[in-house]
């Protein structure tokens, strides 16, 4: 290709954690970098979150290779405080980033299009503070996250009722203004409760939803929580920690690619297979003993099916949210799906006995809509390129279900028939759009959705990436745009025949791959992909430690500093390739 590897000038968009790690190993190859976020600071979706938010991941889920995130003598819990994590992206942009990189805080991209005349590169406008400015990139790295604008449906738009979205909660002055709205009370609300003028209700089914009744239940507020229903399957509070990682790996597989004799074990034999399927078969019981325990319906779905709705959920952390309603300091409605907003009060239909709709009201003097985001849908590359990009999300191909029926027959774990129209986009291993496969100029990052190692995930990513943008002969790409397409569309026929019956990108449209908790197994593709080692974790004592020793390989631990060589490694590679 055209470009001299000096001198290149790298646009990333967010200043997220993956934009972060992106930045760094960037900026180590020698790119010229300049970071673009809306907020005022870095950590993107980090950087305001509701009080008290805890994750779902273990400590060192979060860590990136050359920064430690020790953990606090005096912090309780076995998960990391969005705070802490907060801090530590802060950290680690004054570490790496600061004095090394461009960085341009509060500054929005109106527009991003392709160069003409058929080059490289691309025209980004930035507006910063109403003054808008044209510039020319060689590379654009899109690391907007997949969260983007809140949701809040349309009868809430204008409501003659208070309302707060969660994302706004996640400011001072949003929580004072809502905490204000309405008087503390000492009552105790009930199920079916009508409610009344300092009332608050919250409206949603997921984690933001129940954390945020139980900070405003803590703090004196008389809370009301209503949903739809049914709840999606939740995520233990308390994760197995980073030992472990390929016990995860395994029972919450298969991958597309079995790459271990253990993957194989459990999946493709008759064997193996019961053991994984009496492992969730467990874990539904557990989790269904919670539900009712606390008077909540349980998810119908299949848990190992829906694994890509893991999205929190049932939190048993600092808040106390599981007491709180048990106690009754907060009330649930289920089954309810708000129809009108009149002054003081909401109008529900709630669903009787799987099919009967009765009429309930509920007073309140302010609402909270926990209802998600509609997802980072690129709104500042216009539509036809989004589509030539391969960005929009497009029904399968028209031989597909035949693939995916092909593909599910190698597995025992997974025995259905049934093959969804999923809308999927057309981006090469989550990271390169279809459309910039002959420029190499663009990429995405952060929008694989990984629950387990994140980090991990996105500096493996940042390498994989620079490679790209290098024009680094050893990263095996596909040999043509047709044959671009044909692992495209193998990975999105993963994604339909794993996820029989729902669609993991419903909530949100912004993502470009589901490696979920097979997160590791993906970065190993990207280091296949990379012509380096993808087993990170070996034990050198245990000469067959990836095949034949069951218990060291379940108990497999991942440490980020496994990573720390992919940058000298990558190098030794492109100089060999020279001589």
């Amino acid at each position: 290709m055209e470009d001299k590897e000096e001198g290149i000038s790298v646009l990333i968009i967010g200043c997220g954690p993956a934009g972060l790690v992106n930045a760094r190993t960037l900026i180590q190859d020698g790119f010229k970098v300049t970071m673009v976020a809306k907020e005022d600071g870095v950590g993107g979706c980090w950087r305001n979150t509701y009080p008290d938010l805890t994750t779902n991941s273990p400590w060192g889920a979060f860590t990136f290779s050359g920064l430690d995130m020790p953990k606090p003598s005096n912090l309780l819990g076995d998960v990391v405080p969005a705070r802490t994590y907060k801090r530590y992206l802060e950290d680690f942009y004054h570490h790496f980033i600061e004095g090394h990189a461009e960085v341009l805080l509060d500054t929005e991209i109106s527009s991003l299009v392709p160069k003409d005349n058929n080059d490289r590169g691309w025209i980004v406008s930035l507006k910063h503070r109403g003054y808008e400015e044209e510039r020319s990139f060689d590379r654009v790295v899109l690391a907007t996250g997949y969260l983007g604008k809140p949701y809040t449906p349309n009868i809430f738009e204008n409501p003659p009722v208070p309302t707060f979205h969660t994302s706004t909660l996640a400011y001072p002055s949003g929580m004072d203004k809502l905490l204000s709205t309405v008087s503390s009370s000492s009552k105790i609300p009930h199920d079916e409760d009508e409610g009344d003028k300092d009332t608050i209700l919250v409206i949603g089914g997921g984690k933001s939803a129940m954390d945020t009744a139980a900070i405003l239940a803590n703090r004196g507020r008389k809370v009301i929580w209503a949903f739809r229903g049914p709840l999606k399957w939740f995520s233990p509070s308390v994760p197995p920690g980073m030992m472990g990682a390929n016990r995860l790996d395994i029972l919450f597989g298969p991958s597309r690619i079995i790459d271990s004799w253990t993957m194989w074990f459990y999946h493709c034999t008759s064997i193996g297979a019961g053991w994984v399927k009496a492992f969730w078969a467990m874990m539904r019981g557990a989790w269904t003993g919670i539900y009712t325990n606390n008077n909540l319906p349980p998810p119908t779905s299949d848990p190992f099916l829906s694994l890509a709705h893991f999205a929190g959920g049932i939190p048993s952390g600092p808040q106390d949210f599981l007491a709180l309603l048990k106690t009754g300091k907060i009330a649930s409605v289920n089954n309810v799906t708000p129809i009108s907003v009149d002054i003081n009060e909401v109008q529900f239909d709630k669903q009787v006995d799987g099919n009967k709709l009765e009429n309930i009201i509920i007073k309140c003097g302010a609402i909270v809509t926990a209802t998600g985001y509609k997802g980072g849908t690129y709104n500042f590359i216009d539509s036809v390129t989004r589509r030539k990009l391969g960005l929009e999300r497009i029904p399968p191909e028209p031989n597909s279900e035949g693939k995916v029926l092909n593909m599910r027959k190698q597995w025992k774990t997974i025995q259905s028939n049934e093959v969804g129209s999923i809308k999927l986009p057309l981006v090469l291993r989550g990271i390169l759009p279809y459309g910039r496969y002959e420029k190499r100029d663009l990429a995405i990052t952060g929008a694989t959705r990984p629950f387990f190692i994140p980090a991990l995930t996105y500096e493996v990513e940042s390498h994989w990436i620079s490679s790209l943008f290098k024009d680094d002969p050893f990263l095996k790409l596909p040999l043509t745009k047709e044959k671009c397409l044909e692992e495209i569309q193998a990975d999105n026929n993963f994604t339909r025949a794993r996820y029989p019956g729902i669609d993991p990108y419903e909530a949100i449209p912004s993502g470009t791959y589901v490696s979920a908790f097979n997160d590791l197994s993906y970065t190993r593709v990207l280091l296949r992909d990379l012509s380096l080692d993808p087993w990170r974790q070996k034990d050198t004592s245990h000469k067959w430690w990836k095949f034949w020793n069951y218990m060291n390989w379940l108990n497999v631990r991942v440490n980020p500093q496994q990573y720390a060589n992919l940058g000298e490694e990558r190098k030794t590679l492109r100089e060999s390739t020279k001589s």
